[in-house]
């Protein structure tokens, strides 16, 4: 198998993201505050490898906190027991590489709903979300 050496700089972090088929999404959400979950529909694209989500809290969460990140078919695919202090004041984040359990680890052949849960009704919040993805068609 042969090697890809990159040209330095931005253009070469550029292209090498093209060519191994490398993505980012990003999402400013506010989160419901008529009950825990929060989902960001079709926000994981079709034929896609999860590598990498970050949730940034941009507005703190009244009355609780963030517990879990998932699918609405998983709740907590790529992060559980998150746990009180740790994604609930404005600046916390949380960086999680998801799971890789079962014969599919994170490849979405669907376009897939991103949930975030809290542990009770939050009275307000808003995070930022940024994933990092294999567009798997563009290989």
């Amino acid at each position: 198998m042969g090697s890809y050496r990159a040209p330095a700089g931005a253009a070469g972090l550029d292209r090498v993201e093209k060519t191994l088929g490398i993505k980012k999404k990003r999402a400013a959400v506010t989160l419901d505050t008529s009950g825990i979950a929060t989902d960001v529909s079709n926000f994981i694209p079709a034929s896609s490898v999860v590598l990498a989500i970050k949730v940034e809290v941009t507005t703190t969460v009244g009355g609780t906190y963030i517990d879990q990140i998932g699918v609405d078919g998983d709740a907590d695919m790529f992060a559980s027991s998150i746990g009180d202090g740790n994604l609930e004041d404005d600046g916390d984040i949380l960086v999680t590489g998801g799971n890789t359990a079962g014969t599919r680890g994170n490849f979405f052949v669907a376009a897939d709903t991103l949930r975030i849960s809290c542990r009770a009704t939050p009275s307000a919040g808003a995070v930022r979300i940024v994933m990092v993805y294999v567009d798997a068609k563009s290989l």
